[in-house]
């Protein structure tokens, strides 16, 4: 159980390297510069989406205008040369009372009562014929929700917790950062694909 936990921290400690340096990399790229529209403005609304196994980290920035800008790394872990590390950009924009709607219910619900960082405390394994009982499984996704918006200014992370649809829903995520998730991927999915590179 110690040797699970110890991987689990190196594990999560790599994520949060990876991703840290992801996030650099999206405002120094030249390449970038030259495909992708990058206010200069803070983001009023920004996710990431660490998923640490699988070396992919995505990015949601939504901006006061409404520009939605979308930045999706993939192949980080163990690369090859079929799928080699990616940076997919995407944009969008919403309409204004989208985004106003959005922020009063990012204002109205409990975010700003929620605690900085929760972790999944794991879901017990069922048992195996002729194995002893116990551990537990948990997932790879971190969950991070910014929001820098009049009174409202607050970072939330959620580690661990497991879907049951593959990934369209983390239900046990303390609410109501489910429903923020769902939101949100429902805006990252309707921006449109501008631009591809290497990293």
């Amino acid at each position: 159980m110690l040797k699970k936990r110890t991987v689990l921290y190196i594990l999560l400690a790599l994520g949060i390297l990876l991703s840290g340096s992801g996030v650099w990399l999206l405002f120094t790229s030249t390449q970038v510069k030259r495909h992708v529209t990058i206010p200069e403005e803070k983001p009023v609304i920004a996710e990431e989406l660490d998923f640490i196994m699988r070396g992919q980290f995505d990015y949601l920035f939504i901006y006061e205008d409404g520009y939605v800008l979308v930045a999706e790394e993939k192949g980080l872990r163990m690369p090859t040369k079929e799928n080699p590390p990616t940076r997919i950009w995407k944009t969008g924009q919403i309409q204004q009372d989208e985004l106003n709607a959005l922020l009063d219910y990012l204002k109205l619900s409990s975010l700003d009562n929620l605690d900085v960082y929760y972790q999944f405390s794991g879901k017990p394994l069922d048992p195996i014929p002729g194995v002893p009982e116990g551990g537990f499984t948990m997932g790879d996704m971190k969950f991070t929700i910014s929001v820098d918006s009049g009174s409202l200014e607050k970072t939330v992370s959620a580690f661990g917790y497991l879907t049951p649809d593959k990934g369209e829903t983390y239900p046990d995520m303390p609410y109501p950062l489910n429903d923020i998730y769902k939101k949100l991927k429902q805006i990252a999915d309707s921006t449109k694909e501008i631009a591809r590179e290497k990293i």
